[in-house]
């Protein structure tokens, strides 16, 4: 008898669905009846409005994430080009490879003791600014 109060109960329920299953749809069919899409058209376009913000922020920060790519993928090839700039110069202003250009290219060779010319310093001509100039260092504190 227990499964028969369970099945009527089930029976009931359902029953109380599809009524308001017909109420929703008949205010529905009123409203369409009535030509009364306000609150419909409201809430289609709030939706679509949030909708598009979403959409648009999404659209933006893809953008802006493959404008940063973009911006470290530069970053990036200034800053090799950078050093292998850096490692040109270097080979190009080493002693060693001036000494080379200046042998082969321009045909200089080292001097003989003979093409040698030492000047004496004269004393009186440097030692007016460098006396000035050690007085100076000397009231400044610096060494």
């Amino acid at each position: 008898m227990q499964d028969s109060g369970v099945l009527n109960e089930g029976k009931r329920m359902a029953v109380e669905v599809i009524d308001a299953g017909t109420f929703w749809r008949g205010n529905l069919a009123q409203a369409v009846k009535r030509r009364d899409f306000r609150g419909t058209l409201w809430g289609v376009l709030a939706l679509s409005f949030f909708l598009f913000l979403y959409v648009w922020q999404h659209m933006q920060v893809v953008k802006l994430s493959y404008r940063v790519q973009a911006l470290r993928a530069e970053k990036q090839r200034l800053t090799n080009e950078y050093y292998w700039t850096r490692y040109k110069l270097s080979g190009v202003s080493s002693l060693p490879r001036v000494e080379e250009l200046a042998r082969t290219k321009l045909g200089m060779v080292t001097p003989r003791t003979d093409q040698l010319v030492i000047l004496e310093d004269d004393p009186g001509r440097a030692s007016g600014w460098f006396d000035l100039w050690t007085s100076a260092m000397g009231r400044t504190g610096r060494p």
